[in-house]
């Protein structure tokens, strides 16, 4: 791989004291887990470039004037989000479970499993709004609404495509800042149902944010219908052709070393029919195995964030 930087592994590597916590924020997003990541250049602000007018150089004769070369953009402005949030528990729920610090940390893991999942689907739509604003969105053709999936196909290159976070956030060699409110101390909390109980609050909070700047390393197929259809050569209402998805990957510019494909496991599934109908065996053959990991060289990745109820997409 030419990328470097994911997620998980810079997040382990600058935040050690909270390794268990970042194996629980991508245990279910492998997408998150694999973005690779760039440090915000002010903090939990970052400031880039957009590339408007590109001129390189030219092949000259000898002793030829020198064209110029030129690179011009705009300044952009990036805010990062916030991610984190609080929880707080009853002074006598605290004391059953050996304090409230105990309480939050073995509470911790199966909340961070959740955040990633949030997280991932965050990143996921935005992928969509950005392949629309750059055109490069293709549909499928499904007319049913909250029924549909769809592919992304995106190509990691630093300054264009990544993640951004911010630096010092790990200067205390945590993911997240964890902070108990009111100093640890005792403090009026909402038990849930409206009532005020003594008890215990913290918070944790990071910051993160995506660097989509190039619409040529994205696309999207949107409006991938699965109803079976036994009437389509495929099987199914609307799936993505063969062409569609080597365009997809054409549009994308891919190549093997930076360059994903990422969809549900359903949509994976559905796939299978291309292999299918094209896989050979001889009667010595024990296995039928329709399944793949790559198409065209490409490795697939896939997340159960995708969501399998999407509104239609439109041009």
């Amino acid at each position: 791989m030419a990328t470097q930087n994911f997620f998980k592994d810079l997040a382990t590597l600058q935040a050690p004291k909270q390794a268990h916590l970042v194996d629980a924020i991508t245990e279910e997003s492998p997408i998150l887990a694999m973005i690779p990541m760039a440090p915000a250049s002010n903090g939990i602000q970052h400031v880039y470039e957009e590339l408007k007018d590109v001129t390189g150089a030219q092949v000259v004769d000898l002793d030829s004037e020198l064209p110029l070369i030129d690179a011009n953009g705009d300044l952009k402005y990036k805010d990062l989000s916030v991610l984190g949030g609080s929880m707080s528990v009853g002074e006598d729920k605290a004391s059953k479970f050996g304090g409230a610090a105990k309480y939050f940390n073995d509470k911790l893991p199966p909340i961070l499993i959740d955040t990633g999942a949030n997280v991932e689907k965050s990143f996921i739509a935005s992928v969509y709004a950005f392949a629309k604003a750059s055109g490069k969105q293709v549909l499928a053709g499904s007319t049913t609404a909250d029924i549909n999936f769809s592919i992304i196909a995106l190509k990691w290159r630093t300054g264009e495509t990544s993640g951004l976070y911010d630096a010092t956030g790990f200067g205390n060699g945590k993911i997240f800042d964890m902070k108990a409110l009111n100093g640890g101390a005792l403090m009026d909390i909402d038990d849930g149902n409206g009532n005020t109980i003594p008890g215990y609050k913290m918070r944790i909070k990071n910051y993160l944010g995506w660097m989509l700047t190039n619409g040529r390393n994205v696309g999207t197929i949107r409006n991938i219908d699965l109803t079976k259809n036994t009437d389509n050569a495929n099987g199914y209402e609307f799936l993505p052709t063969e062409t569609q998805i080597d365009e997809l990957l054409d549009s994308a510019r891919a190549n093997s070393a930076n360059t994903f494909l990422y969809m549900s496991p359903k949509v994976l599934t559905a796939l299978n029919v291309y292999k299918g109908g094209a896989l050979q065996m001889s009667p010595s053959d024990m296995d039928f195995n329709r399944t793949f990991a790559n198409w065209n060289g490409i490795r697939i990745i896939t997340s159960y964030n995708f969501s399998e109820t999407e509104a239609l997409a439109t041009a």
